[in-house]
């Protein structure tokens, strides 16, 4: 019963990487294991930390080599065997794919289990692995992963709450924006102008640039006259803010900062000119919740390809 049990779940989370990440299970798994070693294993390592046999290890590397996922070098311990290394796309693979990872996991098996329950077989696995070995606190980690537009951040709170809390906020961003804009001020729209100035001298700030952003979108509801809207948009706004942790290093975070900076200057232009269409524009650019990226974890079965 535990075998079919094991393996009807690892089918289904088979299945949902395949089908909405665009990654097998099995590479996955390497590049998880390539992780929690720092990023190289030689293939021999390799080998004995998966289900494997030689030569699967070696097709699989090769694999996920012309993936652009690992790299395979010349071991500089035994020049008989070789090391894999997990490049940086292949980080980026990891970080995009793990809240998909785990929010399968949560379907098809922890969600299924109530408090009591899980915990009963928590105690029963570490018998089985003989417990000491076994770390005595789980890792929470993936549950702190929040899919926010190109980039991922790392938060305080489940990340499922928040994904509805930031896409609920995003879907009040236009009526927000088109009232503030019927009464904007001179003095509010000279601060937000240089509210995004300083924006553009925290763009190697990460952290420090998404809260100056939440704070340039503060500035402006100021300006919306509807109580109840203000109301909900802040308090959604300030929910995200609040359980900010970190922003997940990827290659491309730079260039995707400049690109946020951009868009949130074109929103003061808009909300300062008054035109519904300007703002309306505006407002689609800076939906993040249309990102392929969140789009594939949230909505839809789409594919998410792994050079996104």
């Amino acid at each position: 019963m535990v075998r079919d049990a094991s393996a009807q779940v690892v089918r289904n989370i088979s299945r949902d990487l395949d089908e909405i990440a665009g990654i097998p299970l099995e590479w996955y798994s390497v590049i998880t294991r390539l992780t929690e070693a720092g990023g190289t294993l030689s293939q021999n390592e390799l080998l004995q930390r998966s289900r494997f046999s030689q030569s699967g290890v070696s097709r699989l590397a090769k694999r996920m080599e012309e993936e652009g996922l690992v790299e395979r070098r010349p071991s500089e311990h035994d020049r008989r065997n070789l090391d894999v290394v997990l490049t940086e796309h292949g980080q980026d693979v990891f970080l995009r794919v793990l809240a998909v990872h785990h929010s399968s996991v949560q379907k098809h098996f922890g969600s299924r289990l109530s408090d009591e329950e899980a915990a009963a077989l928590t105690a029963l696995m570490r018998k089985v692995l003989d417990g000491p070995e076994v770390e005595e606190e789980v890792n929470e980690n993936l549950e702190q992963l929040l899919p926010f537009g190109e980039t991922v951040l790392a938060v305080t709170s489940e990340s499922t709450s928040l994904r509805d809390i930031a896409a609920t906020r995003e879907a009040l961003e236009l009526p927000l924006l088109l009232d503030a804009a019927r009464h904007m001020t001179p003095p509010v729209l000279n601060d937000l102008q240089a509210h995004v100035l300083s924006m553009s001298r925290l763009i190697d700030e990460p952290e420090e640039f998404f809260r100056a952003d939440w704070e340039l979108h503060r500035q402006i509801a100021v300006c919306c006259q509807n109580d109840v809207l203000r109301t909900l948009y802040l308090s959604l706004l300030d929910a995200i803010a609040s359980h900010l942790k970190r922003v997940v290093p990827t290659h491309n975070l730079r260039q995707y900062l400049y690109e946020r900076l951009a868009i949130h200057a074109r929103i003061v232009d808009a909300v300062a000119s008054g035109e519904p269409e300007l703002v309306k524009a505006a407002v689609e650019a800076h939906d993040y919740t249309s990102s392929q990226l969140y789009a594939a974890m949230v909505y839809s079965d789409d594919r998410l390809p792994l050079d996104s």
